[in-house]
């Protein structure tokens, strides 16, 4: 009986609870264990992490301040294409091709050599504006103006009046002072040369109208008008609003902003909510899509010889005397970016990302926005236009018979 006792004590008895907690207790450690196994696997990913996001900053890094030190001194040719050359042709950059002008006409071209398009016509004085991927032609003192895109002609202004300055906008719609006698209209046309708006200026109503500029949307029309007050020159820049805000306004004026003893030949749209103007010692910047509010102006205390501007920089050059200029460059807020002084005599001023293009048929210099000299050369062909890429070290180069494409090196 003792014997039977002792087996049923050993297989059903208190031993069996002992071993049960044994088992959990090792299953327990088992899976403490496989925790911290992971725990040490997410931070070795984590580390890791941190060290792969490390290197590529630290590449990123070095990549920028080797481009921000790096001087370029010669280039490279990485295409070519030759044509027939046109002494007396004009080339300006349109929308990254070529547009090539002249009193017989006008055509526009690609690197591929592709022809986008060509218009013949005849001009004596042929005058040119170009916005994005529309370009507008016209005849300075003739009544026809030439509507075009990279597609080809869009329509044709025919007018009985003398035109005396035009522009275009980013959608085709193109504006005009026409001369009548003592009044002066400024007319608006669509991109099929139909008339969709008309002011009428005269010197005693509202002043000389003495230039223009639309917006990239077509909505703004800024003009600045010449008129005398009490025997005083002075100007006044005037707003017109073509969209819904501008409707139930006289003549759609929004708003105006008069400048005594002043004159101000400078007004130009940046894109379609900025503006600016430059006069005889002043430069202000203009915010707003439908009633512009002046938002910066100082007063310039020397002479401006020339301005230049894209969509985000406004570029003041100053005649410092003995072949010296020096180039102020504000940004959309007005904040001085740089001012830098060359002694280069330029034909033309680029603005290419956060690059300073300055130019001349043999010379080139580039500087960056923190006035570090990027490139100093000589081109190897007459250069009459630098047209940019994507590539902030890419150009076109157009000469009178060829155009190459150049690395910068």
């Amino acid at each position: 009986m003792a014997q039977i006792n002792e087996f049923f004590k050993i297989k059903y008895g208190k031993n069996k609870p002992k071993e049960k907690e044994t088992a959990k207790a090792a299953q327990s450690s088992d899976m403490e264990q496989f925790r911290k196994k992971i725990a040490r696997h997410r931070t070795t990913i984590f580390y890791r992490t941190l060290m792969i996001i490390a290197v590529i900053v630290a590449a990123t890094v070095a990549l920028y301040y080797n481009y921000q030190n790096m001087i370029y001194t010669d280039y490279t040719i990485l295409d070519e294409i030759k044509y027939q050359e046109a002494t007396t042709a004009r080339y300006l950059d349109f929308n990254g091709n070529v547009l090539r002008y002249s009193q017989d006409g006008a055509s526009a071209f690609n690197m591929h050599n592709d022809m986008l398009w060509n218009q013949t016509f005849e001009m004596q004085n042929p005058m040119v504006d170009v916005n994005g991927d529309y370009v507008a032609i016209g005849d300075y003192k003739g009544t026809k103006i030439f509507i075009m895109n990279s597609e080809g002609i869009q329509g044709e202004v025919n007018t009985t009046l003398s035109i005396q300055k035009f522009c275009v906008s980013g959608t085709g719609i193109v504006a005009a002072l026409l001369e009548e006698g003592d009044v002066t209209w400024v007319t608006l046309f669509d991109k099929t040369g139909d008339t969709v708006a008309n002011i009428r200026t005269t010197m005693a109503k509202s002043g000389y109208p003495i230039n223009i500029s639309i917006s990239e949307d077509s909505v703004l029309l800024a003009v600045s008008y010449l008129y005398i007050d009490s025997g005083v020159i002075s100007s006044s820049i005037a707003y017109y609003n073509f969209g819904e805000v501008g409707q139930n306004e006289i003549d759609n004026l929004v708003c105006g902003y008069n400048y005594s003893g002043t004159i101000i030949p400078e007004v130009e749209f940046m894109n379609k909510s900025k503006s600016f103007i430059v006069g005889d010692g002043i430069f202000g910047i203009f915010t707003g899509a439908q009633k512009p509010e002046k938002t910066f102006e100082i007063k310039l205390e020397d002479e401006v010889k020339s301005v230049f501007h894209n969509d985000e920089y406004i570029g003041l050059v100053y005649d410092l005397g003995d072949a010296v200029s020096r180039l102020d460059v504000y940004n959309v807020e007005g904040d001085l970016c740089v001012s830098q002084e060359f002694n280069l005599e330029y034909s033309n001023i680029l603005f290419v990302k956060d690059l300073i293009v300055i130019y001349n048929s043999n010379d080139c210099v580039i500087y960056n926005m923190q006035g570090t000299q990027k490139f100093k050369g000589m081109f190897r062909n007459s250069a009459l236009t630098l047209i940019p890429t994507k590539s902030k070290t890419k150009y076109l180069l157009v000469s009178g018979s060829r155009m190459e494409e150049i690395q910068l090196k």
